[in-house]
């Protein structure tokens, strides 16, 4: 990196640095209109983030001069951010995002110079973000990572929420039509349940304590309509058909391995518990019609 480069980016920044607040508002208004799905990444007061932002970038921009005792720093940021569900392709949202708050921010100063360094510092501070956080092991488990992953991939399915459980039951129904005689009320309306149940889950999942009882019920419920343990497959395969189609290119192997170990977290315990009814009652007894929840899965 050039001395030139540096000093372009340590001088522009000190011309932002007065409207730090207004800057980093700009920023992630920017960040959010580019790509939505990051807003659930953020569940803080967002003038503290934004805060919390300038002064990292700050800290970057100053250290560019000692970048040996800066990559450590940048390296541990990469690997907790992978921890947040942020994978490569986030970062040139960011990126992005930053170069038009820059161009707000600036004015006139944002020359196509200022804008060249700029982009070259980001690209190696975002370079060894991302190289640190492939870096780590493969986690197992319901990760902090896979979590945001499924929330906020699911912000980008919410909005066609109609057309994915159309989408799903079309699917659940080619993969296993014996399911389908379970189904006899209005499918439009068994699809809002549907959806609305899936985001329940979702939100939920940072509190799984407190999801667990409900994730239970419904298990110990499903009994009553003959639902067996294959089922619950038949039903993770068309789910993940469902969100392929609807996200795209978004479906990247991350999020369907989030999606994958979250919804095998949820049938497992739809299935334990649906296991100790059994054992414990008629199958016939689970639950009377009175008691059928609206927001019955399938």
């Amino acid at each position: 990196m050039e001395s030139k480069t540096i000093e372009l980016v340590q001088g522009t920044f000190k011309q932002v640095a007065p409207i730090a607040d207004q800057a980093a508002e700009i920023f992630y208004s920017k960040l959010f209109e580019k790509d939505p799905s990051l807003k659930p990444m953020f569940k803080g007061d967002m003038k503290q983030q934004g805060a919390k932002l300038m002064a990292m970038i700050g800290t970057a921009v100053n250290g560019l001069n000692n970048l040996e005792a800066l990559v450590p720093a940048v390296q541990n940021l990469g690997k907790g951010h992978a921890g947040y569900g942020v994978e490569d392709k986030h970062y040139d949202t960011v990126g992005a995002a930053l170069l038009e708050t820059l161009d707000v921010g600036l004015g006139d100063a944002f020359t196509p110079e200022v804008k060249e360094a700029w982009t070259e510092v980001y690209t190696v501070l975002a370079t060894t973000m991302k190289d640190a956080a492939n870096s780590l092991p493969k986690e197992k488990g319901l990760t902090e990572r896979k979590k945001r992953l499924v929330q906020s991939s699911f912000t980008k399915v919410a909005p066609i929420a109609d057309k994915a459980a159309e989408i799903f039951y079309n699917k659940l129904f080619e993969l296993d039509p014996s399911v389908k005689p379970m189904f006899k009320g209005d499918m439009k309306q068994q699809g809002a349940k549907l959806m609305s149940m899936i985001g329940t889950a979702v939100n939920g999942l940072d509190n799984l304590e407190a999801i667990v009882p409900a994730v239970q019920n419904l298990g110990k419920n499903h009994l009553a309509y003959g639902v067996k343990n294959e089922h619950y497959d038949t039903v993770g395969s068309a789910l993940l058909y469902t969100l392929e189609t609807g996200l795209g290119d978004d479906f990247t192997p991350n999020v369907k391995d989030a999606w994958t170990e979250v919804y095998s977290v949820l049938a497992t315990t739809m299935k334990d518990a649906a296991s100790t009814t059994m054992k414990q009652e008629p199958v016939g007894a689970a639950v009377t019609d009175a008691e059928k929840p609206w927001w019955k899965f399938w």
